[in-house]
């Protein structure tokens, strides 16, 4: 990988969130340089189709519309079911021999994640779910942002930068690679407070899982409050340069006190703007910045080098 511009990663990566997508709507999204179909069936089933109608053409995304379990046409009104089988047309007539592409979508942590690899091989992971199959967080935002998923998980490791962006100090606990995930401890604190070299006042704990370049999910322990956050990072490259990043949270406990779901709800809608505000300090740099596949690093950088090794694993693209 040698030029500013990595190739898109191979994995999974959110497209949307479970509450945009009621039984019965459909979405388009851009996904890797190309539209692409979400539905849910009257049952409750998530499906994600590549957007054209194989009979002439038609964008099912602009006019199609959800008939029980079958997703139908703008154009002719022919019809397709959940496997992607035409099932039945306008006129009455017998079917065409026709499908449409289904990609793979996952619903995870009340999101809907898409696979891509480069190469067109079928998933070899899964990202684990950690909340209730039911969940959707109450807090969520979505920017387009100049970026690639790389830079932005790089970041859970990247300690140098927390002061100078986000006036934060910021010190790796551990960093354990398995597969394709990594998992991180860090803890932060208000730039300045430190004692005996250590953080200490108003600090934060997290305990970080990157599953792929497309998921990060992490619970944040505030001991100071006796609270637990639990938040994710979630960014999907639509084209060559932009990326969609989706952020969510979910606060679980507050003065040491399981929260009520209404409880939860309000809080979490509360916090996603502040967690947000702190995030976006970050676009500006993304969106100007090169990739340097050699860096000069120093002291005080953080694992950066170990991260990227293990990213690595991501990129099939002839070249990379």
């Amino acid at each position: 990988m040698t030029t500013s511009q990595l190739p898109y990663p191979d994995g999974w990566f959110v497209v949307a969130f479970r509450d945009e997508l009621p039984a019965g709507r459909i979405l388009t999204r851009r996904f890797m340089g190309e539209d692409v179909v979400l539905y849910r069936t009257r049952s409750g089933l998530a499906r994600a189709v590549r957007p054209f109608c194989p009979h002439l053409g038609a964008h099912l995304g602009h006019g199609g519309t959800v008939d029980g379990e079958d997703i139908v046409c703008p154009f002719h009104r022919f019809a397709y079911s959940p496997d992607g089988t035409c099932v039945r047309t306008e006129y009455g007539t017998p079917p065409p021999r026709a499908r449409l592409t289904l990609r793979e979508v996952r619903e995870v942590d009340g999101t809907l994640a898409l696979w891509h690899h480069s190469r067109g091989l079928r998933p070899t992971w899964e990202i684990p779910s950690s909340t209730p199959a039911a969940f959707s967080p109450a807090g969520h935002v979505v920017h387009t942002v100049v970026a690639h998923p790389q830079d932005v998980m790089e970041n859970a490791v990247d300690t140098g930068h927390g002061r100078p962006v986000h006036r934060m100090d910021t010190e790796v606990r551990r960093i354990r690679c398995t597969g394709t995930t990594m998992e991180v401890g860090l803890s932060t604190s208000p730039a300045g407070i430190r004692r005996n070299g250590y953080l200490v006042a108003n600090q934060v704990h997290y305990d970080l899982r990157i599953h792929g370049l497309g998921w990060l999910s992490a619970r944040a322990s505030v001991p100071k409050l006796r609270s637990f956050i639990r938040f994710w990072t979630m960014p999907t490259p639509i084209d060559p340069r932009h990326i969609e990043l989706r952020i969510a949270v979910n606060v679980e406990e507050a003065a040491g006190i399981t929260l009520p779901h209404w409880a939860t709800k309000l809080l979490s809608k509360a916090f996603a703007p502040l967690i947000n505000r702190d995030g976006s300090k970050d676009f500006p740099i993304w969106r100007h910045k090169t990739y340097v596949e050699h860096p000069k690093l120093t002291k005080g950088d953080g694992p950066i080098m170990e991260y990227r090794r293990w990213a690595g694993q991501f990129y099939s693209e002839a070249g990379s």
